[in-house]
């Protein structure tokens, strides 16, 4: 949990995964599962896993719902898995309490053997439910006022936080339009440039991991996006005035 291996990526929260096309083929440390049309699967948080789509009677197609998104996937000639975010949880709290839900699935082994389907169903309709809602929610809210590019860029962004080579080349590429066009108008738009509000939402998500988790050091900046913990630390206390270390013992000191 929650290291590196190659070809594989792991997220800071769970996902969870409906297969509507075809079948994505999943490997993990030690173990390799299909999910075929039709079929649901929880990644937990901290996993390590490689996804591979497959076309089989129907092309391949997965919805994916994670802590700050939901995404249609698809897949490309060349069996590269295309992201096509639909919802942002934008600063919404509830949606964590909704992903803690899925954490709580891998207590299922703890119980007899007969109460894990209920005890999973459970918590599976606990935490659809919540998606429903926020769903309902969000389409009677306030349209946002950002522009569509900008409120691209924010989900592209937050759904390959973890990537370190991140860039706005890549993100330009992805939203079809060219680089410089994208910095000005997020520039424009936010006050700040892309790259910029990037490491800001890697040193919250990172403040968000040292808060709720037991991970180290190195684990929180791989997590986080950061592919060296030294550099990681570095701009944390840029940001913070704190070493990691030093940020997870002051909010030890503050509960007690």
């Amino acid at each position: 949990m929650h290291t590196r291996h190659e070809n594989a990526i792991f997220h800071p929260s769970p996902e969870f995964f409906i297969q509507i096309g075809g079948a994505t083929d999943f490997v993990c440390p030690g173990a390799s599962f299909r999910l075929n049309t039709g079929d649901m699967c929880v990644i937990p948080r901290g996993l390590p896993h490689a996804e591979t789509p497959i076309d089989l009677e129907t092309a391949y197609g997965v919805l994916v719902v994670g802590q700050t998104f939901i995404l249609e996937g698809s897949a490309d000639s060349a069996r590269r898995i295309l992201s096509h975010p639909s919802v942002l949880w934008e600063k919404c709290a509830r949606s964590i309490e909704w992903m803690r839900y899925l954490d709580d699935l891998a207590e299922h082994r703890s119980l007899p053997e007969r109460d894990r389907s209920q005890f999973i169903r459970v918590l599976l309709d606990a935490f659809l439910i919540g998606v429903l809602h926020e769903l309902g929610r969000q389409s009677n809210g306030v349209q946002d006022l950002e522009p569509p590019l900008v409120i691209e860029a924010r989900k592209y962004v937050r759904i390959h936080l973890h990537e370190s080579n991140l860039s706005v080349r890549e993100i330009a590429s992805a939203l079809a339009c060219t680089p410089d066009h994208l910095s000005r108008k997020f520039h424009q738009t936010v006050g700040m440039k892309l790259m910029a509000w990037i490491a800001q939402e890697r040193i919250s998500l990172a403040k968000n991991l040292l808060t709720e988790t037991t991970h180290n050091v190195a684990e929180v900046a791989w997590a986080a996006g950061f592919n060296e913990p030294s550099y990681f630390i570095r701009i944390f206390k840029r940001y913070t005035g704190l070493t990691p270390r030093g940020y997870r013992v002051n909010l030890a000191h503050a509960v007690r």
